[in-house]
């Protein structure tokens, strides 16, 4: 069997494997037809109570070094594993960051979490400015929580 033979056999029998979704042609009130038939067919569901949350979930612990809330200045700012932009990229900032007094060669060091850090470079770091219109402009390192991310606290005006 030839190599276009057997493309083309291919093509045919998964083609309508990875045909599209025709499912957008049901007015709003057969979409809501359908959505009663399969919620009386999957039954009502009983999830309990909700948890009670533990007083040892709230615990809060210091963090290993003194730290600041600051801000990226872009967002999506890449955090990376040491101070240099050919390391490996570990995540991305928040909002809010805890960084450290740590400056290496132009980056600031930031704290993760227990002792897991990145790097961000020193020009990229500004003060702390809230992701929201009216939210508080006043942000604190609170500590860290029993899993170890940093915890953050907001103080009003």
């Amino acid at each position: 069997m030839s190599r276009f033979t057997w493309l083309a056999v291919c093509a045919a029998l998964l083609g309508p494997a990875i045909s599209p979704a025709f499912g957008q042609h049901l007015s709003p009130a057969q979409l809501d037809r359908l959505s009663q038939e399969r919620q009386s067919a999957i039954g009502s569901r009983n999830w309990g109570p909700p948890p009670s949350v533990q007083a040892g979930s709230r615990v809060t612990r210091p963090t290993p070094v003194s730290v600041r809330c600051m801000s990226p200045a872009r967002d999506f700012e890449p955090l990376y594993a040491e101070p240099r932009a050919s390391a490996h990229r570990v995540g991305v900032a928040a909002p809010q960051i805890a960084v450290t007094d740590q400056v290496h060669d132009g980056w600031r060091q930031v704290l993760r979490g227990g002792s897991i850090y990145a790097w961000i470079p020193d020009s990229d770091v500004v003060p702390y400015r809230p992701p929201v219109a009216g939210a508080s402009p006043r942000c604190e390192v609170a500590g860290e929580g029993a899993t170890g991310m940093v915890l953050f606290s907001y103080r009003a005006q």
